[in-house]
């Protein structure tokens, strides 16, 4: 039972480690999308504007996991939830600014407690887009739009990034 396990453990570890297919690349990155989407869909009425909590912001953790899809996947997720957001059009243009913002995530991601500081970076990035499209959009207070998505962005980034990281841990993928 133990040999067992510790073949699946190592099967696993293949897979993610450079050993991947091409297929499975696009699976995961598809499953990253799709995790955002969802939460994002679902959790649609606090997911924008001033005081929003975008539970799909959880998901960036899975950067933790697999970074480039991980990366990759979020960024096709935002751009999916950010189609139904009632700042138009403008509101797209979030998914470039996520690529920067989750790159912090990515480049820490291996460094003990240092990982958090990349979910952190990744919701200062973030809150500061946000704060200034919802100044230019609605005339928002710009220093109290960031300071409210920044509290929730920092809280759904490092819950995403233990969540992930257990799983990491979990599943023998520590480095």
């Amino acid at each position: 039972m133990g040999q067992e396990m510790e073949s699946k453990t190592e099967g696993i570890k293949a897979k993610i480690s450079g050993e991947r297919n091409v297929s499975i690349k696009v699976t995961l990155t598809a499953i990253t999308a799709a995790l955002y989407i969802v939460l994002g869909y679902v959790f649609q009425p606090i997911s924008f504007l001033g005081l929003q909590f975008r539970v799909a912001e959880l998901i960036v953790g899975m950067c933790i996991l697999f970074h480039l899809e991980g990366l990759v996947g979020n960024v096709i997720g935002v751009f999916f939830v950010n189609l139904t957001s009632p700042l138009g059009l403008i509101d797209l243009i979030s998914c470039i600014v996520n690529i920067p913002a989750l790159y912090c995530i990515v480049l820490f991601r291996n460094k003990k407690l240092l990982k958090y500081l990349g979910g952190i970076l990744y919701a200062i990035l973030i809150s500061i887009y946000v704060a200034i499209v919802l100044n230019l959009v609605f005339m928002l207070p710009i220093w109290l739009m960031f300071i409210q998505v920044l509290i929730a962005e920092t809280i759904l980034a490092s819950l995403g990034i233990v969540i992930f990281d257990v799983i990491r841990i979990r599943l023998g993928l520590d480095t």
